[in-house]
């Protein structure tokens, strides 16, 4: 066998055949990078924004460009194969440029490309659009309240409310289009039937005169979409009813002689309070106010537990209180006792008598006598006076039942510290 040569041998070496596979690699690369800095060839650039220009005297007026989105251009540029690899949209200038227009509407401009600096080395061979519609208005911001068109369903028995995260958005853009927004609406749609709270995204809707939808594209909107909180809670029908203060004890108020508009009230609020509550409480009725005839009490406002809601919207209810049935009769009181005073004070009362007018059935009137009726004078509210003042006064009834003072009396006292 005849011996292999050194050559041979190393080209049985893999480590030698690796080595030199990489150098040849190297060799050509250098070559062709050498060889083909020279050659010319084409680039195309993407998204170069377009800028929009107006004349001074336009901007005088007081006119803006407007248009839908940020508009790009795409350009292709010729050259160095090397000073093309380098080159991104910041090295071109795309422009919109408008002449004298001093009036609003709808225009399309002519659009340019041009090298930011002369001595770039390469040239611009295309771009596109050649031009660019857009909108010359005047300025315009306004701010809406946001309505609510979240389409919501609910289980028997319960009651929703929908609350929006921004009660309103400021919208700004083109004054034309500004001044076709009448209303602002956050849509959105849950098609589950609800039995508790949930939360959605709602995206706002801007509706015109004849409530159809207008795009939004060239307005600028403080936000685009808000988070509409769906309360959702269970409801319940209970009665409304009257509060009185100073009622006689014994005096029967019949259902002929009373009537409350509304009757009952359906009350949406959490399952523990509901479970508690029967009815709804008015404002209430001062006796010492109530002759013997018929009376109506207008706009009694109803109280509604915290965190519950009237879902019939009613806040006041109306009562008519009928006690024409009752007599009157005046009595001369000369009886007074003064309840309140402090321990650091004495007092006496400088009234003799005081004339009261007593409201109650006939035959009760006819069996009470001046001495069964008594001048409490209230002096809580003395505040530490001393000397003649004079304090309000209420009565008390011994003996008798159904009966009531009317009206508002005073009497003099003389109140002396100790």
């Amino acid at each position: 066998m005849k011996k292999q040569s050194l050559f041979g041998r190393w080209m049985q070496n893999n480590y030698f055949l690796f080595l030199f596979a990489v150098l040849v690699s190297l060799v050509i690369w250098i070559y062709m990078s050498f060889n083909s800095t020279d050659v010319d060839t084409t680039f195309t650039i993407s998204d170069v924004p377009i800028q929009t220009e107006l004349s001074d005297e336009s901007r005088e007026l007081g006119l803006q460009v407007f248009t839908a989105g940020e508009p790009k251009a795409t350009v292709t540029v010729s050259g160095n194969r090397t000073v093309l690899g380098l080159l991104n949209e910041n090295d071109i200038t795309v422009t919109a440029t408008a002449g004298s227009i001093n009036s609003a509407g709808n225009y399309t401009l002519p659009v340019s490309a041009a090298k930011r600096t002369s001595r770039s080395n390469f040239e611009i061979k295309s771009y596109s659009p050649s031009t660019l519609s857009v909108t010359v208005d005047y300025f315009k911001e306004s701010e809406f309240q946001i309505q609510d068109g979240v389409v919501i369903r609910l289980e028997e028995g319960y009651y929703g409310s929908t609350t929006m995260s921004h009660s309103s958005v400021k919208i700004s853009g083109p004054q034309t289009e500004v001044l076709k927004i009448k209303k602002v609406v956050a849509k959105a749609n849950i098609s589950d039937k609800l039995s508790s709270s949930t939360e959605v995204d709602a995206d706002l809707v801007l509706l015109d005169e004849n409530n159809k939808e207008i795009s939004s594209k060239m307005l600028d909107m403080s936000t685009e979409s808000v988070k509409a909180t769906v309360t959702v809670l269970p409801e319940k029908t209970v009665k409304v009813e009257p509060v009185f203060v100073n009622k006689p004890e014994g005096l029967n108020i019949t259902e002929d002689m009373i009537t409350i508009t509304p009757s009952d009230l359906l009350i949406a609020g959490p399952a523990d309070t509901l479970e508690k509550m029967d009815s709804v409480q008015l404002e209430p009725i001062d006796f010492s106010s109530i002759r013997n005839e018929k009376v109506d009490f207008d706009n009694l406002g109803i109280k509604i537990p915290e965190n519950c809601k009237s879902i019939n919207n009613y806040t006041t209810a109306k009562v008519s209180l009928d006690l024409s049935g009752l007599s009157s009769k005046r009595f001369t009181v000369d009886r007074f006792i003064v309840e309140g005073l402090s321990d650091e004070y004495s007092s006496t009362v400088t009234s003799k008598s005081i004339d009261v007018i007593v409201i109650g059935s006939k035959s009760n009137l006819e069996k009470l006598s001046a001495s069964q009726i008594t001048a409490v004078i209230d002096t809580s509210d003395s505040s530490g006076k001393t000397g003649s003042v004079e304090m309000p006064v209420n009565f008390r009834f011994s003996d008798t039942t159904g009966c009531w003072a009317y009206g508002k009396y005073q009497a003099n006292i003389t109140i002396t510290k100790k």
